[in-house]
């Protein structure tokens, strides 16, 4: 049994960031294909489950990049599963530029959801093949938990939360950003978050880490509050604030580093 997924992709320019280079956007699409694609390859894939209303989701995705493809190269990501349990599964992976260079890895959380309920399904109907889980660890660290965000404006913030300082603002999910599962795409909450950035503060620096937690699912037509903490120059934390829910549906972290001049 193969325990390795891989496939080759190119950064054309309609894909690539005004830096030249492969836009966060299109990774975490990528990576999505990929581990679709992996898990179809060992049999547990979305169509073995489609008579059952399930369909595998991203539960957490952490992402840490030392910097990225270039436009107009070709990179490769190799995927393989971390563990299994019936609630979970983790995947991990590898992104390798042009020159055969390792510049990023990933870890993700998977959960199969019941698309009718729109609960955890579990994994207990999956078998996963024997010898698909290599003994290969994924070197980056493990996501850190959530942290509540309060609005600029509250009067009380509880010890062990945060009071939003950077700019706030209000989104609305449209059609576009709505996906088969008929909730807020994962590719959408990413370009949300990256254009409460300037176009200079990525001139200058470039995406090195992004923690995404899915909290509860964003549907079409609902507004969140994009609350943000900036512990520093080069980290933000983010919730996503459900005005209909009353209550956080996604916490992020985002770290920049400094380009190489």
């Amino acid at each position: 049994m193969k325990s390795e997924f891989s496939q080759e992709f190119f950064v054309s320019a309609n894909e690539a960031n005004p830096e030249g280079e492969l836009g966060t956007p299109i990774l975490v699409t990528n990576l999505i294909e990929v581990a679709t694609r992996a898990a179809m390859d060992l049999g547990i894939g979305n169509p073995t489950m489609a008579h059952l209303n399930a369909g595998w989701v991203l539960s957490r995705l952490t992402i840490e990049m030392s910097g990225y493809p270039k436009v107009n190269t070709y990179y490769t990501i190799i995927t393989w599963v971390e563990s299994w349990n019936r609630h979970f599964s983790v995947r991990d992976f590898e992104i390798i530029d042009s020159e055969g260079k390792t510049v990023g890895y990933a870890r993700s959380i998977w959960m199969v959801l019941n698309t009718v309920t729109h609960e955890n399904f579990g994994l207990s109907h999956l078998t996963l093949p024997e010898g698909s889980i290599p003994e290969r660890p994924c070197p980056i660290p493990r996501q850190e938990k959530h942290i509540d965000i309060y609005s600029a404006e509250s009067e009380e913030v509880p010890a062990s939360a945060l009071r939003a300082n950077g700019e706030g603002r209000r989104y609305t999910f449209k059609y576009n950003d709505i996906d088969f599962y008929r909730h807020v795409n994962t590719v959408r909450y990413v370009s949300l978050l990256l254009n409460s950035y300037t176009l200079e503060e990525f001139d200058q620096n470039y995406l090195s880490r992004l923690e995404l937690s899915f909290l509860h699912e964003g549907n079409f037509g609902e507004t969140v509050e994009v609350r943000r903490f900036n512990h520093s120059d080069s980290l933000s934390s983010f919730s996503l604030f459900s005005e209909k829910k009353g209550m956080p549906i996604l916490f992020a972290r985002i770290r920049l580093s400094k380009r190489d001049v």
